[in-house]
């Protein structure tokens, strides 16, 4: 896994921590908006690193 990549990802499971925490004290509609940049966020990570493979 690269830096980038990592950092990314990494972002990604503080948004689905902070989702969650949101969820369980009652904001039900801040957790689902914070929850839809999970995926976003993987997905990017994915797309950075399949670009600093073909870069190399």
């Amino acid at each position: 896994m690269t830096n980038s990549k990592g950092w990314i990802f990494a972002a990604g499971v503080v948004a689905l921590a902070l989702s969650l925490y949101l969820w369980f004290s009652g904001s039900q509609q801040a957790a689902i908006f914070v929850g839809l940049w999970v995926p976003s966020l993987w997905i990017l990570a994915d797309l950075v690193d399949q670009v600093e493979t073909v870069a190399q």
